[in-house]
């Protein structure tokens, strides 16, 4: 049996090499996701080409890109995208269609058009910020209420984050020393690995919410690298349904991403976002700042007035016990003045009674001797007795009722006299100079004299008037 015409492996491959390199001696664009970029030591790139279709891979080429035009592809590509190539991009390549013995049919790629992966990237910010609109919480976060003192801070950031190190830096370097409390969950914080990486760190978070008053997401360093994971769509809404505020401050100065859109707050860096926090203490500190300042003369104010006070009650009450002890005095006099006219007036009135008395006697005596001298001469006699008699006794009662007067008018005032000097003792005993001459102090602080109710701690400033002098002290 003869053998059959034939043809070598080389030979078939040789004509199909030929066959391509003849049908496609030009180039073309041709769109695909990048899957694996593969770049070797020396510089070449044999990248994964595929084309996806609900999620599976339909298509799968082999490309090749050499060292000197991978060099320039990549300048090129992050001076326009902001990034480097990547796996997983979506991509418009410039390629030449070759055959290879051995690597079979594959893709020489020329060159990659930055301008239709940045309209890419793009197309996918637009459509998340619509797809979050249409769903009605692209302003969910927004619209949360701040805590008033922002001091329980929840940081996703990386340990070894520069941005990381600045953030903490200033908030514990702050003059006033504000206290905040934080706690890092650390992630990845670029690439496609910083969307699953920050879900699950704000997972972890919601669970233990209660402990915090809001997340910050800070990435220092790399400038706009890897900044495509902020505009993915599941990342955007996990931030924007956050029961706490997010503010992020991921290094990005322009073209904001989605999740920086959404965000409670976004800062450029993570130092701008600790100056925003410090600031927010600042303004609720600017107050007391101004009462501290105003405080020392006010309280000098007070104390002024409260001494002012004092010194007018001190004269006014010496006023008062002078006032007193005149008038006490004075009433004492009109008394004894009283009292000497009343006996002087009543012995006058005594004295012209009893004359009076003895002229009528005299007279009724002489009138009836002259007309019945001679018919009652016993009468007279008896008469002349019994007034004898009767004016002795009127006489002896006055003397008796006058001795008694002049023993007892030295005692009376004796004892009205007694009186008034020990009221006028106990008034010099209560005067408050009297009393601080006797060695006791007032002490008062800020509230008042000390007492069992306002008592001194320590660190407060005390006053303390003697009567020779006015002191300071403070309580250790």
């Amino acid at each position: 049996m003869e053998t059959p015409a034939h043809f070598t492996l080389k030979q078939v491959a040789e004509s199909i090499r030929k066959t391509i390199a003849e049908r496609y001696s030009r180039t073309y664009w041709v769109t695909a996701e990048m899957h694996k970029l593969n770049q070797t030591r020396k510089g070449h790139c044999y990248p994964e080409l595929v084309q996806k279709e609900d999620a599976s891979i339909v298509v799968e080429m082999r490309g090749t890109i050499w060292k000197q035009n991978f060099e320039r592809i990549q300048q090129k590509f992050f001076e326009i995208v902001k990034e480097p190539l990547h796996d997983g991009m979506e991509l418009l390549f410039h390629v030449k269609i070759t055959y290879h013995p051995l690597y079979n049919i594959g893709l020489e790629i020329i060159d990659i058009d930055p301008n239709y992966t940045l309209g890419a990237l793009q197309r996918e910010r637009q459509e998340t910020l619509e797809r979050l609109n249409k769903e009605g919480i692209l302003n969910s976060n927004q619209n949360l209420e701040m805590a008033l003192v922002p001091k329980r801070l929840a940081i996703i950031s990386q340990a070894d984050s520069k941005g990381y190190s600045d953030f903490v830096t200033l908030l514990n370097g702050h003059p006033k020393r504000y206290h905040f409390n934080t706690f890092l969950f650390e992630a990845t914080l670029q690439g496609d690995a910083a969307i699953k990486s920050i879900q699950d760190q704000l997972k972890r978070i919601r669970k233990v919410q209660q402990h915090f008053d809001a997340v910050v997401i800070i990435r220092g360093g790399g400038g706009e690298i890897g900044m495509h994971c902020y505009n993915n769509y599941e990342l955007a809404k996990a931030i924007a349904t956050f029961p706490l505020p997010v503010l992020t401050g991921i290094g990005h100065s322009t073209n904001l991403t989605v999740c920086e859109l959404i965000a409670f707050r976004n800062g450029i860096t993570p130092s701008d976002m600790a100056y925003f926090l410090l600031s927010i203490f600042e303004e609720l500190d600017a107050p007391l700042d101004e009462a501290l300042m105003k405080l020392p003369k006010q309280i000098q104010h007070l104390l002024q007035g409260t001494k002012n006070q004092f010194d007018q009650l001190t004269r006014a009450f010496q006023q008062e016990v002078q006032a007193a002890l005149l008038l006490e005095k004075n009433t004492f006099h009109g008394m004894v003045k009283d009292f000497e006219y009343g006996v002087k007036h009543r012995l006058s009135f005594s004295n012209q009674t009893l004359q009076e008395v003895r002229n009528k006697i005299r007279s009724s005596s002489f009138y009836f001797l002259e007309n019945q001298k001679s018919k009652q001469t016993h009468l007279v006699n008896m008469m002349e007795v019994h007034s004898k008699s009767s004016l002795s006794k009127k006489a002896q009662i006055i003397l008796n009722q006058t001795d008694q007067l002049i023993r007892i008018s030295p005692r009376m005032i004796q004892e009205e006299l007694l009186k008034l000097n020990q009221a006028e003792l106990q008034l010099k005993l209560v005067d408050p100079l009297n009393v601080l001459k006797r060695g006791y102090a007032i002490v008062t602080n800020e509230k008042g004299v000390l007492s069992a109710k306002n008592q001194a701690a320590s660190g407060d400033e005390l006053k303390i008037v003697t009567e020779a002098q006015e002191l300071k002290a403070k309580v250790k």
